[in-house]
């Protein structure tokens, strides 16, 4: 395993980082913040043109074919700029479209998520908030070629905004996976209020949703060992923006730490602020050697996913809550005003920390089985 990145990751580094710089500075993410979340689709459409949207989408329906190590750069500069863009949501529909979805569905479906055309989503949490098979209470029934679709999904990431939402719904004594587009009858999103506006998520109903039984992605009622892994893989995509997101933290925090000056000297050269951003360099640094491993296995040791995904999730997820935390306390008093960038990492953070379940939940999952969800 080579741990270093290749010529082509660094240049899609360095591609993502001019674009972001650019477009979604911070001062736009925080103006938009204050209003209720829309998607920008003309910049969506222009990340597609550069291969964002199909990056993970084989070259056969319009992607470039790459894999989750490629995926993963890409995130971590996305959440070094908190951008609101659906690119991981549109990831996971993509790895479930490609896991269970047949031929036709996948002509269908990928080469209009990789044009930028359509965003999608997957839709698994339900009120319960257990991610595993006993937690969906969606039902599907099947009549006379078609399938109908009754109950409730909560925190579907980017929900408002997609086009298709990959829904699991209970189907006889298992769960199947159905692709719903969004302007179906019976069918709607309804945004969530959410402590963190650049990472939207919406309850999606389903009321009697009628469907030809095409839309069923792979066997009846034999979807959920594929959905356990895209709950590991969400998990591990969400831990590289996490990463990202907290070294913009530290960063912005050591800036200002450099010009903010107390007793004619500036706070930097004080011992607690020097000690609280080594400390947070340290567990970022941890969180992304994590990340970056959880991600090759992705693609090279399938059997190591759940393991990893859970370990990177934890210590991502305190990493970035203690360094959204630093960053407002080290800019002080003015950390808490709204004009001041630090509060958005600390929103960020703190949100982050219980999506996908806390670190304790997932440091459960280490020190047991260390099995995927059953």
């Amino acid at each position: 395993m080579d741990f270093g990145f290749t010529p082509e990751q660094d240049e899609l580094r360095a591609q993502a980082r001019r674009l972001l710089d650019h477009e979604l500075p911070l001062d736009r993410i925080l103006a938009s913040s204050a209003a209720p979340p829309t998607l920008d689709r003309a910049l969506w459409k222009r990340t597609a043109e550069l291969g964002w949207a199909g990056l993970t989408i084989p070259e056969a329906h319009g992607g470039l074919g790459l894999c989750a190590v490629d995926l993963i750069v890409l995130l971590e500069e996305m959440g070094k700029t908190l951008c609101p863009l659906p690119l991981a949501s549109t990831d996971l529909a993509v790895a479930a479209l490609t896991a269970l979805g047949d031929e036709a569905q996948r002509a269908e479906w990928l080469p209009r998520i990789a044009s930028g055309d359509v965003v999608a989503t997957v839709a698994i949490l339900e009120a319960s908030d257990v991610p595993a098979a006993e937690g969906i209470g969606a039902r599907a029934t099947a009549r006379a070629g078609e399938v109908v679709l009754d109950g409730a999904k909560l925190f579907v990431p980017d929900g408002q905004h997609a086009d298709l939402v990959l829904v699991a719904a209970r189907e006889g004594a298992g769960v199947s996976l159905f692709a719903v587009p969004a302007a179906a009858p019976g069918v709607t999103a309804t945004p969530l209020v959410v402590v963190d506006a650049t990472k939207p998520a919406a309850e999606v109903r389903l009321a009697g949703a009628v469907l030809p039984e095409r839309a069923r992605l792979g066997s009846a009622g034999a979807a959920w060992p594929v959905l356990a892994h895209l709950l590991d893989r969400q998990a591990i995509t969400h831990a590289a923006e996490m990463v990202g997101s907290a070294d913009a933290a530290l960063r912005l925090a050591v800036e200002y730490a450099k010009v903010r000056r107390q007793f004619g000297s500036p706070i930097g050269r004080f011992q607690g602020v020097k000690h609280r951003c080594a400390e947070m360099l340290c567990d970022i640094e941890s969180a992304r050697s994590l990340v970056y491993y959880a991600a090759w296995a992705l693609d090279s040791a399938p059997e190591q996913v759940a393991r990893y995904a859970a370990m990177a999730k934890a210590l991502a997820s305190e990493a970035l809550d203690a360094a959204g935390e630093e960053c407002v306390q080290i800019h002080g008093a003015i950390g808490y005003t709204w004009e001041c960038h630090a509060h958005l990492f600390y929103k960020r953070g703190r949100q982050s920390y219980v999506w996908l379940g806390a670190p304790d939940e997932h440091y459960e999952r280490v020190m047991g089985a260390l099995e995927p969800r059953a």
